[in-house]
This record gives C-alpha cells, structure tokens and sequence, in this order.
C-alpha cells in the first residue's frame, strides 16, 4: 500500500496498530515534539547522539507537516497512537493529538531502524527482532536534554549473517548506522535480554547458541530523555506506532 493511502487510514482512526510490517519497503520515522522554546536544544541534542537520533526532517513552528518526507501528511492525526509527556511523566497515549496541538510546537522525525529492516530481509539475513531496552550508555546532553540511550536487540543468526548485517546497516546512517553493542548486553546495562521494555514479538524463545545479539540506538531514547530530564512538554510516537514517511529505505542510504 503507498505510504498516503495508509496514513489517510490512520487518519481516520481505522487503524491504530504498530506500523513495524506496513509499506514495504518505505522508510519509518519516530517522533518527537517539542516547544519552540527548547527546539534549538533538542536539535543540539540529536547532533551531539546521531546514532539513537538521526534527523530526517524538522517541520517549522506550528506546522504539523514533514517539508520532506510527505509534505501533504498531517503529523496530528497520521500517526496510529502517541505518547503525551508534561515534566517527565507520561499522562495521555491518543491516537490523535490535534487537542494539543499548539503554535509553538516543532515536530522532529528522526530515523528508524525499522527502515533498514527491508533490506536485511532482502537480503536474506535471518535474525530475530526482539525488543528495546535502556541502557547504561549516557547521551551527551544538551540544554536541559540529557539521559540514557535505548536500543534495540536482533538476534543474528550466524558470523557470516552478523557481518552483512553491519555492512547492510552502515549504508544507513540516517537509519541509526552500524550496531552500537555487540554480544553481551550486560556490558551495555541490560540485565534480561528476555525482558525488553519494549516487546516486538511475544513469546521471545531463547537465543540459540548460533544467534548473536547485536544492538542498535533507538527512536526511543527521547522518550527516555522526557522522563530522565522532567522536560515540561513532549509529544513522541508510541513504541513501534512510527510515522510512514514517502520515501523508500533505499532513497535514504549511501553507498
């Protein structure tokens, strides 16, 4: 389905699932509003962490519509579900949030490894996506913007299968690029690889002795900032509800 005929479903509200398996083949962006008043710093905030938040497009002040990824999209209504933060705590997940909608709001889509999830399997790399976890990589702050870093887990299966996972990946920096972590996530803070904050797939088997965990930065680490860093507002997809962009993955890649 193109990515405009699926967002005017979600727009009317027919359909508020996960968007990890619609549109294949286009490029997934998460979300993350915030005040005018503290955009400069969140921007600050995203180059000094490119790899859990890859700027795709930032929208000027009060307009709710991507200038580059789908200039006709309404980031108000075409997301299937949304997280509303007030100084650090979670109080609303709507599936439409043009209630909050305000003048001074920017909207920030940064890259989403989901995107590059096409290609891996493409490609024929056999790999098992598990969940996101916080870890106990620090951000480099920025402004009142600080907190830890969350990634996702895919196990791989195989060297040979781990290897073109890196390579796939790297040609997708604006997707998150290259693992951040891998092999043993307790260096990484993550004491149950079982036990995700956030599930992709229940039940989740046990990692076979050829599967390599390898992790990746996530579109959900602003989320974790809100709450680390109390900022006062915040308005963020909701775990595995991204933005469908117009885009395909690969017009995102290098070579």
């Amino acid at each position: 389905m193109p990515p405009r005929n699926f967002r005017n479903i979600v727009r009317r509200s027919e359909y508020t699932g996960p968007t990890v398996g619609v549109c294949r083949g286009y490029a997934k962006a998460n979300l993350a509003i915030i005040p005018k008043e503290y955009a400069f710093d969140f921007l600050l905030f995203c180059n000094r962490n490119p790899r859990p938040c890859p700027v795709l497009d930032v929208t000027d002040p009060g307009s709710p519509h991507p200038p580059l990824l789908a200039p006709e999209a309404d980031l108000r209504t075409d997301l299937p579900k949304y997280r509303i933060y007030k100084d650090g705590e979670l109080v609303a997940e709507p599936t439409d949030i043009t209630d909050y909608w305000r003048d001074d709001l920017v909207a920030f889509l940064l890259g989403c490894a989901g995107s590059f999830d096409w290609v891996l399997q493409a490609s024929n790399v056999r790999y098992r996506l598990i969940g996101a976890y916080t870890t106990n990589i620090q951000c480099y702050p920025a402004g009142r913007f600080h907190g830890h870093m969350v990634v996702t887990c895919r196990l791989i299966k195989g060297a040979h299968d781990a290897v073109r996972a890196i390579q796939i990946s790297s040609r997708h920096p604006m997707m998150h690029g290259p693992p951040v972590h891998i092999g043993d996530p307790g260096v990484i803070g993550i004491n149950d690889i079982y036990q995700p904050e956030v599930f992709f797939h229940r039940p989740i088997s046990l990692q076979e002795p050829d599967e390599i965990a390898m992790f990746w930065g996530c579109g959900i680490t602003p989320q974790a900032v809100a709450i680390e860093a109390k900022v006062p507002f915040m308005i963020t997809h909701c775990p595995g509800h991204m933005f469908i962009t117009d885009l395909l993955s690969e017009e995102l890649s290098v070579m």
